[in-house]
């Protein structure tokens, strides 16, 4: 078996659109038909491939196989050879599952670019009538929530067919240039600048920053991707680097002095500054470079610390944290948190309690202490998790 019509990928094209455009070249009705042709032919070729290949274009990425993405690429592997190409070209379309994190949300990646997993659309793919035009196929950057604007035309990507007023996506239509409805895409509006600012550093070699930080600036900020001033807000909160966020912090401690209950070496840390540490992770994958909110919070607190020195009566600086949030802070693990403590680099605020076992979010030490050993250490050179102590 052989396609007749031999499709070229795009180096920046889904594959989902790759799959598309050589169901059309080839003259199936849609892809489910070629799907279902697909389906019968690659279990005639291994069996262990039944039900590998989705017959649903919205789901023929890799990383939506789940725990049978192994079967998926052995079966995208046969499709390669069918449509004349090498199996690599098709799986470089595939967003690829990764154990790198952003914080505790699930990373995807391709061609080297490292995204989070919700920066991805689950439904509606809006499009450039202009670029489609001029070649017809889907490039990756329409798939990330937070590209809204082509950055090649000046336009904003064309979202809801002004026929029916629903959201539009190839993947369902089948078509490039016609909504569900039949309704042939209109052109969109002239684009917005900050819009077209984030469209153009997505496309520059520090992309990788950035999908970090707009991860970490919807967490703190409580604002979606989808939000039409997203691009607007995110622009407006960096164009002094972080300048407002250290206004930020500093307002919260003063409110915290105000509306305090409890003595500060009775409160937790995140009683005061919430997840903040937790948060901050967002801003940067595994070690693709050193991460700007996190040095700008231990910034902050050491300032903080150094304003609030030890006195009779309890200050923000006696604030409680656990072994988590000090694992940020000494841009380490919690492990090396914990043989900090056994090696007696870290005291705990009380002993604990025999055959207790410690865990990582239990308030152990004092915010004071915790920055001080920070200190007392150099900085790393490299991006790797810090080993203050050699392991056992």
């Amino acid at each position: 078996m052989q396609f007749l019509s031999q499709a070229t990928p795009y180096p920046d094209e889904t594959i989902e659109s790759y799959l598309l455009r050589l169901s059309q070249d080839n003259g199936y009705l849609g892809f489910a038909d070629m799907a279902d042709i697909l389906w019968d032919w690659l279990v005639t070729q291994d069996h262990e491939l039944e039900g590998a290949f989705s017959n649903e274009l919205q789901s023929v990425d890799v990383y939506k196989a789940s725990q049978s993405s192994n079967f998926r690429v052995r079966a995208l592997r046969l499709v390669a050879q069918l449509a004349g190409v090498e199996a690599s070209e098709l799986l470089n379309l595939c967003w690829l599952r990764s154990n790198t994190q952003f914080g505790v949300i699930t990373a995807v990646a391709r061609s080297g670019l490292l995204v989070p997993r919700q920066l991805l659309r689950k439904s509606n793919i809006p499009v450039c009538t202009e670029c489609l035009k001029q070649e017809v196929y889907v490039p990756y950057l329409w798939h990330l929530k937070v590209y809204k604007a082509c950055h090649k035309h000046n336009r904003q990507l064309t979202k809801i067919c002004r026929q029916c007023n629903t959201e539009i996506d190839y993947r369902v239509s089948e078509a490039f240039l016609e909504c569900e409805c039949g309704a042939a895409i209109k052109q969109g509006p002239k684009a917005s600048q900050a819009d077209l600012k984030l469209a153009s550093a997505l496309t520059s070699t520090a992309d990788a920053k950035l999908v970090g930080l707009m991860a970490w600036f919807s967490q703190w900020q409580s604002i979606s991707f989808d939000d039409d001033e997203f691009s607007e807000l995110f622009v407006s909160y960096f164009s002094n680097g972080l300048s407002g966020f250290q206004d930020e912090l500093s307002n919260i401690a003063e409110l915290a002095k105000i509306k305090q209950l409890r003595p500060f070496n009775h409160t937790p840390f995140n009683d005061v500054f919430g997840s903040l540490l937790k948060d901050s992770k967002l801003a940067c994958a595994g070690s693709q470079g050193y991460n700007t909110v996190q040095l700008a919070i231990i910034a902050f607190l050491t300032k903080l610390v150094e304003q609030n020195p030890k006195k009779k009566h309890p200050n923000l600086s006696d604030l409680l944290i656990s072994m988590l949030d000090a694992a940020v802070i000494l841009g380490t693990n919690t492990e090396q948190v914990f043989r900090l403590y056994e090696e007696g680099f870290l005291a705990a605020v009380q002993p604990p309690k025999k055959n207790t076992f410690l865990k990582p979010s239990d308030n152990l030490f004092y915010l004071r202490q915790v920055i001080e050993l920070q200190q007392s250490f150099a900085p790393s050179i490299s991006n790797k998790p810090q080993q203050f102590v050699p392991p056992w």
